[in-house]
């Protein structure tokens, strides 16, 4: 499928949204969600979400699939005790029409939180005005995949981000002596200047163990919540308000 083919469909009705868990160690208890897009109609059977992603940033127009997002969990994030944590491009955050469809949730920004994912060119001063204007809405903004790819210190410092999660692949290499050192290094710096910390990709006990050794704040991950559906998301938020 050719990059322009994918405007020939209803990229609405083909996106399903699912939510993981995010698990505080001190509160032991659950605090957020983490809402996954995934694109599961019979039209793109042969591509990925993130291949899809992918033809939507090559075109300039990912905003299109995180308004969508936006959309979808709106009608949440006006239930009580809830937060939400979605995953925006940085090239969607610089966008105008991001803060005023922001603005227009009201009541509804204190439930929610931002991820930011660094990728593809845009103005890194717009970048950062819009990150302060987040803040004073009171909307807690997280640095994804740190530190892979595009999220890196020097981005940390510059841009006021509330929180960092550590990449899934780090988590990999605790199998050696090396390895648990440096993911100890990396959360003692980013405990140093402030930042809370989640620990993706948790999937074993023993990873939980060691993540709970090395002092993150949160922890997600196959082993604490696995991804689920929005239709049983929909069903716990209906047992939460009945057992209150």
């Amino acid at each position: 499928m050719k990059d322009e083919d994918i405007l020939k469909y209803n990229l609405e009705k083909e996106l399903k949204i699912s939510f993981q868990a995010i698990f505080s160690l001190k509160e032991e208890k659950i605090v957020s969600y983490e809402v996954f897009s995934k694109f599961d109609g019979e039209n793109f059977n042969d591509l990925s979400t993130e291949e899809i992603i992918k033809k939507l940033e090559n075109l300039d127009i990912v905003h299109i699939l995180d308004f969508i997002v936006l959309e979808k969990i709106e009608r949440y994030l006006t239930e009580k005790n809830i937060s939400l944590c979605i995953n925006i491009s940085s090239k969607t955050i610089v966008k105008e029409e991001f803060l005023e469809r922001i603005e227009r949730l009201k009541e509804g920004v204190k439930n929610l939180q931002i991820e930011i994912t660094e990728r593809g060119s845009f103005s890194y001063t717009d970048f950062i005005h819009k990150i302060i204007r987040l803040k004073k809405m009171g909307i807690k903004v997280v640095m994804d995949d740190f530190p892979i790819a595009s999220s890196n210190l020097e981005n940390l410092l510059k841009t006021h981000i509330d929180g960092v999660k550590l990449d899934r692949e780090l988590i990999k290499y605790m199998g050696n002596d090396k390895g648990k050192r440096i993911y100890k290094k990396v959360v003692d710096l980013l405990k140093a200047i402030g930042n809370e910390i989640t620990a993706e990709g948790v999937e074993t006990e023993d990873e939980l163990n060691f993540v709970k050794e090395a002092g993150v704040d949160l922890v997600q991950g196959y082993f604490i919540h696995r991804p689920i559906t929005e239709e049983k998301f929909i069903k716990k938020l209906k047992q939460k308000k009945e057992s209150v």
